[in-house]
């Protein structure tokens, strides 16, 4: 076996750590590094637990129930009028809000308020009754 530090041939090592590493040197290199003890390992026998003593046990809930729809799930009946984006420009106007008040009321970006306007895109179910409850128009209306 050769030193880790210096190469020398070696009969018996001294297993010492040098900056941290363990290495495995000769005698001479030895008093570089601290020696390392090592300590005898004992196995432990995992106690069995007294037959009167009680066993823990683990509790598995079961799943939750199926969820139930709601009626926003069910609910697609509900569909914007013809010209809700004009609906709501001419009541954003005459309520004197800029389409920036207006998305800050709904909570929504000021893009989405004007694309709506523009009739670029549908407003979604809950989106289109946050206009209603804000602006006070009614913009859905059932399809059947």
């Amino acid at each position: 076996m050769n030193c880790e530090l210096c190469g020398k041939v070696m009969d018996r090592y001294h297993e010492v750590i040098i900056d941290g590493v363990t290495m495995k040197v000769c005698h001479d290199c030895a008093k570089y590094g601290k020696e390392v003890t090592r300590k005898p390992l004992t196995v432990q026998r995992e106690q069995t637990p007294h037959p009167l003593q009680p066993r823990n046990f683990v509790h598995v809930s079961p799943p939750p129930p199926p969820r139930r729809r709601t009626s926003d799930d069910v609910d697609d009946a509900d569909e914007p009028i013809v010209d809700f984006g004009k609906v709501i420009k001419k009541r954003r106007e005459e309520m004197g809000l800029s389409q920036e008040e207006l998305a800050n009321k709904l909570q929504e970006k000021k893009n989405v308020v004007a694309k709506i306007e523009r009739e670029e895109i549908k407003p979604d179910k809950q989106t289109a009754r946050k206009i209603e409850k804000v602006m006070g128009v009614r913009i859905l209306e059932k399809v059947q």
